[in-house]
């Protein structure tokens, strides 16, 4: 390929960072602050063009903050010159229900209003309001921009640019919200409700756009296990690979002495290039990022950005910082002329990972989410990264590329479809959404509606003052008590169904009128109102914020998203979109209550919390009660889920409409299983569907650091019971299980198992002299290899250990373990605990079956 000049990437760069004063409709996909400048920057995506297009605020807009105090109680801030203004506006504030008077502080910058330790920054020298708050946030929500929504730009000036849904689907809308809705609301909330979920409807049905992107994935000649400091970025970048959604499949590798260049096995599409100069491929690495308006990896803020980004400017390189289009940020990395996504940040989000991917995957690193997502893995080879000949280094490389790539791309684009309609919701730029966690997601929202009301973001020692306990907490180093957790009936139990109460929470939390300030709100005449169980009451006379948000999020989820991502009428396009927008509701939806209850979260107001869990216990209470009423035999309750024993198809319609009418909740019908095995643990059961698959719900032997030969043995011992289908059936399976049992248990006595299939793998989260007083195993591990010579250790290495016969202090690294050092009680003891799991629910017994005591029968819950 002809190589690329300085003045080739500069001028790219420049011409790809200019603002446009004229723009067709284009999403607005991100927005951030430009330093430079000071202003805000928004980043559009020309759907047709397929590129990123900028555009700089040019109203003036500054950073600013509020407080309590009169301008002249602020003689310190005055003469500042960094300070644009003092002035009085006037807020509603929602605690005390009126309207207040504040005075305005407007900065030059932000830095003026927070972000520093130091007297710069207002916030640490006055009591402020709303200091807190990212610039480009409170850019976007003064201004009411939506990002993942259209707009236009004539002569500079912006406007909003909405697409009309079909008639179809508006009548769906009238039909689905409309009368249901009005059936669960009453009065004044009738107006507010609707208009709530009219705005949500248009705003999530604008189209979704494909978006041009390419993952692009980095390889770095290091020592075995250690991944290198992308900050020094001291070794060479010896390839690069993109697979983009334009079929683009390309890997760059350096030419390096004394290595080989192997090969060819690479398919055709597959386009390879060798350089003779490192600065010659980063080169061709940065053109080549610019013809994407969106690059994701997996890890690249950690990793591949700030290594290519420091690499390319040290001496030997020599590669200047105008010829780089990556930007590097406090804790992530973008690009100047487009979109920075980093998959690691988006997949370890434990709701992406519950609600949105089903739990499917339990580690966090590539191989682990693509087996899980894709059923593909990276390519395995023996020896380091640096010695692969350079067709075979390609080769790995372009994989993981396309790993990440096809991440993005399953399912119709899933993913990147999820983030535009997360990011709608959230009101937050696309880069943020997919690196932040949900609880940030409705913060977003919730700020963005109190500058829509002209409402006062209230500070976190306001919500505190309302933070009275009323019910004792079950759980340690909680402040309150939490869901209903109904004591399993040990045993087996056939034909299972599991009734799932559905968005009970986000239900709670609308029905009841749950938000911030409307619990314990300031009129006397609400008191009477009083929640069960706590001393708490809720307001007669206003709608809350939050259950206004969530209430009709929910609403418009149940009742009308789930039904048309079904409507045969409808087109597969319209389906698959519509389907994508009830699976991001879902995710927000299921996490609303838990971020109320997490003290991390701003708006935290533990009487809310406190009270949506206290309506969840009385209604799962009282839908127990009926339950037993019709008959219908509880075997175990789970927060918001039911498991009847043998319910008929009767008893199950009668138990929700019941439960619709007398709690304005749904009960859905979630699972049936064929049968379920509890042991006398709460949250730990094994369930076999009636299509054989098997359900594994908090079990240790499914766990990634469990030793291969232990998790080997606990799955084989799952498949066997995956195919009981009656009573008899466990006789058979019995004696298959007590075999699998014996046969591990002579090995590992015996001592025939590998070192490598009994080792602990666990990643190293710190370096190993971060930690003080607690010393895990996987560190003492660490040290000794330290100690021995073999390596250094840091964050991010996966320490491998055995456990160990004393004096060895209880482990050992694989490394410089031997057979004879293996501690087999400590393994046998492991073994009981994972097995006893799944075996003492059938009444069967680890030490038993070893002959260590009597073999008592298998039962069978009543």
């Amino acid at each position: 390929m002809q190589m690329v000049s300085k003045s080739d990437l500069t001028q790219r760069i420049r011409e790809q960072s200019k603002d446009t004063t004229d723009l067709e409709a284009s999403l607005l996909v991100s927005a951030t602050y430009d330093g430079e400048r000071k202003v805000a920057l928004l980043k559009f995506y020309h759907p047709v063009s397929q590129r990123i297009y900028l555009w700089s605020d040019n109203t003036g807009h500054k950073p600013y903050c509020y407080t309590k105090l009169m301008p002249e109680e602020l003689p310190l801030l005055k003469d500042r010159k960094d300070i644009r203004g003092i002035e009085r506006i006037k807020k509603y504030d929602l605690l005390s229900d009126k309207e207040i008077e504040l005075t305005k502080i407007i900065a030059e910058d932000p830095l003026a209003i927070g972000g520093t330790t130091t007297e710069k920054s207002i916030r640490n020298l006055v009591e402020v309001w709303e200091a807190d708050i990212k610039y480009h946030e409170n850019y976007l929500y003064d201004n009411g921009f939506i990002v993942g929504t259209y707009y236009s730009i004539s002569e500079g000036k912006l406007a909003q640019h909405s697409y009309k849904v079909t008639e179809q689907v508006e009548l769906a809308l009238k039909s689905l919200v409309w009368d249901k809705i009005t059936e669960s609301i009453s009065g004044d909330g009738d107006n507010e409700s609707r208009k709530y979920i009219t705005e949500w409807a248009k705003l999530l049905n604008q189209p979704i756009p494909e978006i041009k992107r390419a993952a692009l994935d980095i390889e770095v000649v290091s020592e075995e296990e250690r991944i290198p400091d992308a900050k020094t970025a001291e070794n060479e970048v010896i390839a690069v690979s993109f697979v983009g959604s334009d079929n683009l499949h390309e890997a760059f590798v350096l030419k390096r002495q004394g290595v080989e260049l192997g090969k060819n096995e690479m398919e055709d599409h597959i386009k390879v290039t060798i350089f003779n100069t490192e600065k010659e491929l980063l080169r061709a690495v940065f053109d080549r990022i610019l013809d994407y308006p969106f690059i994701i990896t997996f890890n690249g803020d950690n990793f591949d950005m700030p290594y290519l980004y420091y690499r390319a400017q040290r001496p030997e390189v020599g590669i200047s910082k105008e010829e780089i289009p990556i930007v590097m940020q406090r804790d992530a990395a973008t690009l100047k002329h487009g979109v920075h996504i980093d998959l690691y940040r988006t997949f370890s989000n434990r709701s992406m990972q519950i609600y949105a991917f089903g739990h499917k995957y339990s580690e966090f690193t590539l191989n682990a989410v693509s087996e899980a997502l894709i059923n593909e893995s990276k390519i395995e080879f023996d020896g380091g990264i640096g010695d692969l000949p350079l067709y075979q280094l390609a080769r790995y490389c372009h994989n993981d590329s396309r790993l990440t790539f096809e991440l993005t791309h399953f399912s119709d684009d899933l993913l990147m479809k999820l983030l535009v309609v997360v990011s709608r919701v959230g009101r937050m730029p696309i880069d943020d959404i997919s690196r932040l966690g949900v609880s940030q997601w409705i913060r977003s929202m919730l700020y963005f509606e109190h500058r829509r009301q002209n409402a006062l973001i209230p500070r976190r020692e306001e919500l505190d003052l309302k933070s009275q306990a009323s019910t004792t907490a079950i759980i340690k180093d909680k402040k309150y008590r939490g869901g209903l957790v109904v004591e399993p009936k040990t045993g087996v139990h056939f034909n299972v169904a599991v009734l799932d109460f559905a968005s009970l929470y986000p239900s709670i939390i609308k029905v009841d009128n749950l938000s911030y300030e409307t619990v314990r709100c300031v009129h006397d005449e609400c008191k009477a109102n009083s929640i069960p169980e706590t001393e708490h009451w809720v307001c007669k006379k206003r709608r809350g914020m939050e259950s206004l948000l969530i209430g009709s999020l929910r609403d418009l989820r149940v009742n009308y998203y789930k039904h048309l991502s079904k409507e045969k009428s409808l087109s597969n396009e319209e389906r698959t979109l519509y389907n994508i927008i009830s699976q991001a509701l879902k995710v927000i939806l299921n996490a609303s209550y838990g971020v109320m209850g997490a003290e991390i979260f701003p708006l935290y107001c533990l009487p809310v919390a406190e009270a949506t869990a206290s309506i969840g216990r009385y209604t799962i209470t009282k839908t127990i009660e009926k339950c037993t009423a019709l008959g219908i035999q509880v075997v175990y309750g789970d927060t918001d889920s039911l498991f009847l024993k043998g319910p008929s198809t009767a008893q199950i319609e009668a138990i929700a409409q019941w439960a619709k009418q007398e709690l304005g909740v749904d009960l859905d019908l979630d699972k049936q299983y064929r049968y379920v095995a509890f042991s006398e643990r709460k949250k730990n059961y094994l369930g076999v569907l009636t299509d054989g698959s098997v359900d594994l719900k908090g079990l240790t032997g499914k766990k990634s650091h469990t030793p291969p030969f232990i998790r080997g043995a606990f799955y084989a011992i799952v498949d066997i019971l995956s195919k009981v289908n009656t009573e008899p059936d466990f006789e058979q399976a019995k004696e298959m299980i007590i075999k699998i049992v014996k046969d591990n248990a002579t090995k590992l006595k015996s001592r025939e198992i590998p070192l490598t299939e009994l080792a602990f793998n666990v990643m190293v989260s710190k370096s190993p002299r971060e930690y003080k007083k607690t010393i895990p195993q996987h560190i003492r591990a660490a040290e000794l290899l330290e100690k021995a010579g073999r390596r250094e250790v840091k964050a991010g290495d996966i320490i491998s250990y055995v456990k160990t016969r004393p004096p060895a202090g209880g482990v050992k690294p694989v490394e410089l373990a031997k057979s004879d050092d293996i501690d087999t009680d400590k393994y046998l003891e492991y073994m009981e605990s994972t097995f006893d799991q799944i075996l003492s629910p059938l009444g069967y017994d680890f030490r038993a079956i070893l002959g260590e005591k009597k073999l008592d029968d298998y039962f069978f819950g009543n």
